[in-house]
């Protein structure tokens, strides 16, 4: 037998949701141009600023090399034009040489100097054309998709390879409208995941949405969890509860306290006074560490059995002598919202 225990807990509110990347990116080419070479696979883990994919560069340098030369020749000419005022410019202080010749030579000096400049701008541009072949990875991640293949021609809009970040990476809960308000950034989330039965994942709020969706009547929480080891990935369903700093009052009894009718309507405990069994119809939790939070149908102090129950029924004798408490660990079992 055990008596049903009352206790401060920490309060908890639970969600569920699923797990997105921390970040998700398609990354398309900055040209067009044909695929001569990919370089990752689905599953590879890349860094920032790894070239991932190469597209034909043939055009893109033949336009650079053309725009160098360019650059070079109103270069040139700019360096004539220069050296032109130079020697005339003490002609125009005697009176040898025209100021209005001397204001043309100054004229051609600006304009080669103009030529120059845009030469200057269009190597930059044909620069980055030849740079924009080379496609690298925007964020270090894993690669989720790669269907860009070599020899395919691909525009500005099409996909080459879909990029995701998930150390760290983000639940997104629906959490009661009644609950939301209750919530703040940082507020410490503990989850499990039906592929992981034995591991509890923590981690934190990260952020909070605003409104209030009109058709659930629920707010959108963002938790962020660390996955340094990867175990967690997109998509999975995660069962979270977020921990409140305030406490309140909860019973418990051990799990072997409380059983179902044999017509599996509701959950009984059999408590046990004045020497017989009484039945009480109860609600309680899951079983938590050997314990059940019991919502309603005991109170404090009241002495439930634990053993031999299919063999009890209401009116029973019973004797209460030596009963024990509920174990200590239910110290642990947070109050539920």
């Amino acid at each position: 037998m055990a008596t049903a225990d009352e206790r401060q807990v920490p309060v908890v509110i639970r969600a569920t949701g699923t797990f997105i990347p921390d970040e998700s990116s398609d990354v398309t080419p900055q040209v067009a141009g044909t695929v001569i070479q990919t370089l990752v696979q689905v599953g590879d883990v890349v860094k920032a600023g790894a070239v991932i994919v190469k597209l034909d560069d043939r055009d893109a340098r033949i336009r650079q090399s053309q725009v160098q030369a360019s650059l070079q020749q109103a270069e040139a000419e700019a360096a004539r034009a220069r050296l032109e005022v130079q020697r005339n410019a003490d002609l125009a202080k005697s009176g040898d040489v025209s100021r209005a010749s001397f204001d043309r030579l100054t004229a051609q000096v600006a304009i080669a100097e103009a030529s120059v400049a845009q030469a200057k701008a269009q190597l930059a541009a044909a620069d980055k054309a030849v740079e924009d072949t080379v496609v690298r990875a925007p964020f270090s991640g894993h690669v989720s998709a790669r269907p860009a293949s070599v020899g395919e021609f691909v525009s500005t809009s099409v996909k080459l390879v879909t990029l995701v970040r998930i150390a760290p990476i983000k639940l997104n809960l629906q959490v009661p409208e009644s609950d939301a308000t209750r919530l703040r950034v940082g507020m410490p989330v503990e989850v499990t995941v039906p592929a992981h039965e034995k591991s509890v994942f923590k981690g934190k709020v990260g952020a909070l949405n605003v409104a209030i969706d009109p058709n659930s009547r629920s707010m959108t929480v963002e938790a962020r969890f660390p996955n340094a080891d990867g175990k967690l990935t997109p998509g999975m369903f995660g069962s979270a509860e977020i921990r409140l700093p305030a406490t309140e009052k909860s019973l418990f009894v051990p799990t072997a306290a409380i059983t179902r009718l044999a017509n599996g309507d509701a959950s009984i405990a059999y408590v046990i006074s004045d020497g017989q069994a009484h039945v009480k119809v109860v609600q309680a939790d899951d079983d938590l560490n050997g314990l059940r939070r019991v919502r309603s149908g005991l109170t404090a102090g009241q002495v439930v059995a634990v053993t031999a129950l299919d063999k009890l029924f209401d009116g029973a004798p019973a004797r209460a002598a030596g009963a024990s408490a509920a174990p200590a660990s239910g110290a642990s079992h947070a109050q539920t919202r």
